[in-house]
This record gives structure tokens, C-alpha cells and sequence, in this order.
């Protein structure tokens, strides 16, 4: 009897063991890599269970959403408003009676070229002196054109990508009324894409 009942138990692990190695699910391709104005791929998922995706990032869609056995699915991609590069996560989850599997798709989107400044408008008194601003960017920038006025003054006139920290100097204000002072930050690979820097210096 205990050798019949052992034989049982042998079989049973045995089968569990088979169904275990034979449950799988992958997707076609693991990782995609996609531009900041996002777009479209196909893929496939094969599986021999019944299977539901969830998607880390609302700008992403994935058609269709949930299935059974090995299926094609569609992944939309939204454009990248942000100013960094995303890695957004697809993963499926597919179970076979009581076994459960993952199976994850990675997509890199990279984002727009930008140069940027959390406080592009500072204030300084009569005095004068420097004021500095903290400008982020992904791409090198220049300052194509300093305003040719005693006292002022611009640096660096280029930096990126990363942080830089811009000084502007401006002279003290002899005048009765408020002054501003711009500087106009360009991307080198892209002039259109700027920011704005300026400093407002009161009256005596």
C-alpha cells in the first residue's frame, strides 16, 4: 500500500513538473527602441495559457489588452511631452490551471531636443552684479548675440547638455527707470528651440 501511494505521489510530481516545463510565455521581441513623436509596432505573443497585459505609461495603448494561446497584439505609442527619455513597461501575465508566468516588453522613447530654465526671470537691485540661472538641456546650446552694453556681461556663451550654470552681469542702473536685460539660449542643432533668460534690475 505505501509503495502504491508513493508510486501516486511520484506521478503526480512528475506531471506537475512536465506541465511546469512546458508553460511558457514570450513575446516575439523583448525591447523596442522609439522616437520622441512615438508611433506604431507589431509583435506577438506566444503563450499557452490565457493572458492580460498592463502598460506602465498612459501614452501607450496595446490592442488587444487580453487573450488566449499565442496572439499578435499592436502597441501604439504616444509622443514623449516630457523632458526626458521614458522606459515604459509591457507586461504580460499569462496562467495555465494553477500556474501563473510574466513576460515583460521594454520600449526606450527618447524625447525632444530641448534647453530649459526653471527661473528664467530674476530680479536684481540698483547695484548691479551677477545673477546666475540654472539651464538644463539634452543638446549643446550657444548665446548667438550679446548685447554690447558697458558692464554686461555673459558665461559661458555655450554648455550642454546636462546642467550649466549661466552668469549674467549687469551693470548698476544710473537711470530712473526699471531695466531689463535678455539673453536668448539656442540649441546649435536646432535654433528654433530656445529659452529666454532675464533680469530685471530696479531703481536707486
Amino acid at each position: 500500500m505505501k509503495r502504491y501511494l508513493l508510486l501516486v505521489v511520484l506521478c503526480l510530481a512528475a506531471v506537475s513538473c512536465d506541465q511546469d516545463t512546458n508553460f511558457y510565455v514570450t513575446p516575439d521581441h523583448t525591447s523596442f527602441v522609439i522616437g520622441p513623436e512615438g508611433g506604431t509596432f507589431d509583435d506577438v505573443l506566444f503563450t499557452n495559457g490565457s493572458w492580460t497585459c498592463t502598460v506602465s505609461d498612459e501614452s501607450v495603448t496595446v490592442t488587444p489588452m487580453s487573450g488566449d494561446y499565442t496572439t499578435p497584439f499592436r502597441v501604439v505609442v504616444g509622443e514623449n511631452k516630457e523632458m526626458f527619455t521614458k522606459a515604459i513597461s509591457i507586461q504580460f501575465k499569462s496562467t495555465l490551471d494553477d500556474l501563473s508566468r510574466t513576460g515583460k516588453v521594454v520600449i526606450t522613447q527618447d524625447c525632444h531636443p530641448f534647453v530649459y530654465c526653471a527661473e528664467p526671470v530674476q530680479t536684481i537691485g540698483a547695484a548691479g552684479g551677477a545673477v546666475r540661472f540654472s539651464v538644463n538641456s539634452n543638446e549643446p546650446w550657444a548665446v548667438p548675440q550679446v548685447d554690447d552694453i558697458p558692464g554686461f556681461s555673459v558665461s559661458p556663451l555655450s554648455g550642454g547638455p546636462n546642467s550649466t550654470t549661466v552668469t549674467v552681469t549687469v551693470p548698476a542702473n544710473d537711470m530712473d527707470l526699471e531695466r531689463h536685460f535678455a539673453v536668448s539660449l539656442h540649441l546649435t542643432s536646432d535654433p528654433s528651440v530656445s529659452q529666454l533668460l532675464t533680469v530685471i534690475q530696479s531703481v536707486k
